[in-house]
Order: structure tokens, then C-alpha cells, then sequence
């Protein structure tokens, strides 16, 4: 994951170092499972006003620069979650359940067997890998 002071990680990847944008990355860096843009928003100081919109750029700007994964649910969401420094998906290992029902969507960390190594992509150099689930979560059932 994408870690560090936000500002040094903004100033790395040639953005502009704002209160918005800082307050995003570090939001997400707390954060153990994917977020939606309502639930940054719930995150943010309430002492401070947001404007929603400007939370919407902060991260479509970072997702442009490729520091962001992006996922859609069934809920008509997109849900954000920070790269592993240089751009690469948190981890080959790294998956996500996705309901169906509510929506909600959760990482999986474990290693699983079946996953190929990079010894067995030949040479295929590799930008993403994502791993999704999609059923009914325990909450739903």
C-alpha cells in the first residue's frame, strides 16, 4: 500500500499537495477494506466543511495517476483503495468478496494456492491482477 506522509506520496507522483488530497490518502491509508466516496466523506474532520465535489476530483486525480484501484459493486458504487508503491495492486495474493445484496465488499489477504508466480508469467509484465468474489455475505444470508 501506498504509505508515508501524503504529501511526499502527492509530491512523488507530480499532484499538487492539498488538504483534500492529503486527507484522502490518509484516510485510506487507515482504512482496511475498500471505501466509497460517502464513507471517506463520513471519515473526514466534521470541525473542517468538504465540498463533495472537490473529494470526487482529489480521488479521480489519484486514481489518473495510478496510486488508486478502483472497484465497482452491485450497489452502484465505486469503492477506492491505494496501490502498493509504484503503481502495482496491493498484492497478487489480495482479493476482494463482493455481496451481491448489500454491496459491502471486503480484501482478502491470505495466499492462496493457484495464484501464478511471477516465475510462471514468463516475462508478462503485469499491471493488475484482481480477485473478486461475488455472493451473499454472512450479514445478508
Amino acid at each position: 500500500m501506498a504509505t508515508g506522509d501524503p504529501s511526499n506520496i502527492l509530491k512523488k507522483i507530480g499532484l499538487k499537495v492539498t488538504k483534500n488530497r492529503e486527507k484522502v490518502i490518509s484516510i485510506l491509508q487507515d482504512s482496511r477494506r475498500p471505501l466509497n466516496h460517502q464513507e471517506i466523506m463520513e471519515k473526514l474532520p466534521k470541525d473542517e466543511s468538504w465540498d463533495r465535489v472537490t473529494i470526487y476530483r482529489a480521488l479521480a486525480d489519484l486514481e489518473e495517476k495510478n496510486i488508486l484501484n478502483s472497484l465497482h459493486s452491485t450497489d452502484r458504487l465505486t469503492y477506492f483503495e491505494l496501490k502498493e508503491e509504484g503503481g502495482r495492486t496491493v498484492s497478487l495474493a489480495h482479493g476482494h468478496l463482493v455481496c451481491n445484496i448489500c454491496g459491502k465488499i471486503e480484501c482478502i489477504d491470505d495466499p492462496w494456492n493457484g495464484i501464478p508466480s511471477a516465475k510462471q508469467l514468463k516475462g508478462f509484465s503485469t499491471d493488475s491482477v484482481e480477485i473478486v468474489f461475488r455472493g451473499t455475505c454472512k450479514s445478508c444470508q
